[in-house]
C-alpha cells in the first residue's frame, strides 16, 4: 500500500508480488504492488498504474478513503501530502522495529521532521482535515506573499525617496518657459539673501566692537580698584598712574574718570556689576545673530544649487519631467503594495478566526491522558514515573518486558479517544504483529491479548502470535483463525494454484509499468 516496513532478511521482497483487497463504503478496492510498482483496481476496473508513491498513489488513496496527512518538508520547509505510511502509521505494529518505540513501523519518512511526523495524529483525531490544512497552506501562503511585498516595499521607498531628494532642487513644470519664469525665482531669493546676509555680518561687527570696547572698559575698573586698595599710602603723584592690565599702557586718574563717566556711577563694584550685565546682553544678541548667519548662508547654498545660470534650460525641463514621472510612477506601486498588503492581513484573520474553531487540543489530550492511564493500569504495568508523563506528542518509554505494554496500551488509548470524539476520519483495520514477543509471563500475555480484543471501534484486527489456542480468548467479536503450519509460507500450494492465473497477470501488468 505504499508504506515501507522492515522484512526479515530471509524474505525476499523483490521478488514477491502483494495483493490486499479492501473495502471502503461498501465498494471494493484491490492494490497490488510488485516491488515499486503499484495496481489500484474498483471492483474489476483498473483505476490506477503507477510507480509514483508520493503523487499519483497518495492521491488515489486520498479520494477513496477522504483521508490524507499533509506535513511540511523539513528542506523545503512547504506543506505537501505526505506519504501512505502517515494514513496507516496509527494502526500498524511491526514485529521487530514497532515494539521498540511507539509509531515506529516504517521507514522512508525522514523528509519530515520527527516532532511535524508525531503530529499526523491530529489528523487521525479530526483536529486537523483537508480543509485545515488547505487553510494553513493558504495561510502560509499570504505569509509569504506579505513578506515579498515588504520587501519589494523597502526597495520602491528606498527609490522613491531616492527620487525625491533629487526633486528638491528643481521646479515643477510643465513647459520650458514655466521652467525659466521658475528659474528667476530663486535668482531673486538669492539677491535678497545675500543682502540680508550682509546686514547681518555689519551687526555681528558692530556687536563684537562695542562688545569688545565693554570688556576693556570693565578691566579699567577692576584694575583701577586693586591700585586704589594696593597703593593708598604711596604718595599722591604714584597714585594717580594706573597701568592698563589689557595692553600694558599707563593711564591716570583722568582717563578712569571718563570710564566712569560712560556709566554714571560713582560705586566701582556696582558699576563692576552693570557693566557684566550689559556684556552678557550683547554676547547673547552676537551669539543669536551668529546662528542666523549660519542659517542664511546654508538657504544660500541651497539656493545656488536651484539656480546655476549655466544649465541649459531644455535639460533641466526633460531631467524634471522625467522625475516627476517616475515619481507619480513608484508611489502609484507603494500605494498599490500597501493595498495587497492590507488584503492579504484581511484574509488571514479570517483564515484564523476558521481556525479557532477547530477542536480543542487541550480537551483531547486530557481524554487521552485518561485512556492510557487506565491501559497502562489494566496491563499491570503502571509505574509512579508516569504520572504527568503521558502526552499524545511525546510517547512514554519503557524497557523490557513493559515495553510491549506501554505501547499498546497508548495505540489503544488513541483509538479510544478517537472513538470518545466521533472522529470521522477513516477507521482502518489495526495490525499487530507479535504483540507477547518479550512477554514470559502467561498472565500477562493473556492481558495483552484481551486488550487487544477489546478493540471494537476498528473495522477489522489482524492479529499475528503463536500458541493462540493456549489462551482461550473470550470475546464477543467474530474471529477469523488461520493457523500457518509450513514455515516461511504464506500461501500453500493449494491457494496458489487457485489464484495462480490472477498472480501471473498482475505481475506482467506490473512488470511492464
Amino acid at each position: 500500500m505504499g508504506a515501507e516496513v522492515s522484512y526479515d532478511q530471509v524474505w525476499d521482497k523483490n521478488s514477491k508480488l502483494y495483493i490486499v483487497t479492501i473495502s471502503v463504503n461498501d465498494e471494493d478496492y484491490r492494490v497490488a504492488r510488485f516491488q515499486k510498482n503499484y495496481a489500484i483496481f474498483h471492483n474489476e476496473e483498473l483505476i490506477l498504474l503507477t510507480h509514483s508513491v508520493g503523487y499519483d498513489l497518495v492521491k488515489m488513496f486520498e479520494e477513496i478513503f477522504s483521508f490524507s496527512v499533509y506535513l511540511p518538508n523539513k528542506t523545503t520547509k512547504k506543506i505537501e501530502m505526505a506519504p501512505p505510511a502517515f494514513t496507516f502509521m496509527p494502526y500498524y505494529i511491526d514485529q521487530d522495529t514497532g515494539w521498540s518505540g511507539l509509531y515506529n513501523s516504517f521507514a522512508s519518512i525522514d523528509q519530515y521532521l520527527k516532532n511535524d511526523r508525531i503530529k499526523s495524529l491530529y489528523y487521525h483525531l479530526n483536529i486537523y482535515t483537508r480543509d485545515t490544512v488547505e487553510l494553513l497552506a493558504r495561510k502560509d501562503y499570504l505569509m509569504e506573499e506579505i513578506d515579498k511585498l515588504k520587501e519589494k516595499e523597502e526597495k520602491l521607498r528606498i527609490t522613491y525617496e531616492a527620487l525625491l531628494h533629487e526633486t528638491d532642487n528643481l521646479f515643477p513644470a510643465d513647459t520650458i518657459e514655466e521652467l525659466e519664469e521658475n528659474m528667476q525665482i530663486p535668482k531673486e531669493q538669492i539677491a535678497t539673501l545675500v543682502d540680508r546676509i550682509g546686514k547681518t555680518r555689519n551687526k555681528m561687527q558692530s556687536l563684537e566692537t562695542t562688545l569688545r570696547q565693554h570688556e576693556y572698559q570693565l578691566e579699567v575698573i577692576q584694575e583701577y580698584q586693586k591700585i586704589k586698595l594696593k597703593e593708598a599710602p604711596r604718595a599722591k603723584i604714584e597714585k594717580n598712574l594706573h597701568t592698563c592690565p589689557q595692553c600694558g599702557y599707563t593711564f591716570d586718574d583722568e582717563l578712569y574718570n571718563i570710564v566712569r563717566s560712560n556709566y554714571n556711577f560713582r560705586n566701582e563694584n556696582y558699576m563692576c556689576q552693570q557693566i557684566q550685565l550689559i556684556i552678557k546682553s550683547i554676547s547673547e544678541e552676537l551669539e543669536n545673530y551668529k546662528d542666523r548667519y549660519v542659517e542664511l548662508m546654508k538657504v544660500l547654498e541651497e539656493q545656488e544649487k536651484v539656480y546655476d545660470e549655466s544649465q541649459d534650460a531644455y535639460e533641466v525641463y526633460v531631467r524634471q519631467r522625467g522625475l516627476k514621472d517616475s515619481l507619480k510612477h513608484f508611489l502609484k506601486q507603494l500605494s498599490d503594495n500597501a493595498f495587497e498588503q492590507s488584503g492579504y492581513g484581511t484574509e488571514i484573520k479570517k483564515i484564523e478566526k476558521e481556525l479557532r474553531k477547530l477542536p480543542n487540543k487541550k480537551e483531547v489530550e486530557e481524554k487521552y491522558i485518561e485512556y492510557v492511564r487506565l491501559n497502562i493500569i489494566q496491563l499491570d504495568a503502571w509505574n509512579p514515573a508516569y504520572e504527568g508523563n503521558i502526552k499524545l506528542l511525546k510517547p512514554i518509554k519503557a524497557q523490557g518486558t513493559l515495553e510491549n505494554k506501554i505501547i499498546l496500551a497508548q495505540f489503544v488509548g488513541l483509538f479510544q479517544t478517537m472513538e470518545y470524539f466521533k472522529s470521522r476520519s477513516i477507521r482502518l483495520p489495526f495490525v499487530v504483529d507479535s504483540p507477547r514477543a518479550k512477554e514470559p509471563s502467561v498472565e500477562s500475555s493473556k492481558n495483552i491479548l484481551n486488550m487487544i480484543f477489546q478493540v471494537d471501534m476498528l473495522p477489522q484486527v489482524i492479529l499475528a502470535t503463536t500458541d493462540y489456542a493456549d489462551f482461550q480468548i473470550q470475546t464477543e467479536q467474530k474471529v477469523n483463525v488461520i493457523v500457518l503450519t509450513e514455515k516461511r509460507k504464506l500461501l500453500n500450494s493449494k491457494d496458489y494454484e487457485l489464484h495462480k492465473e490472477l498472480i501471473e497477470d498482475l505481475i506482467e501488468l506490473l512488470k511492464n509499468a
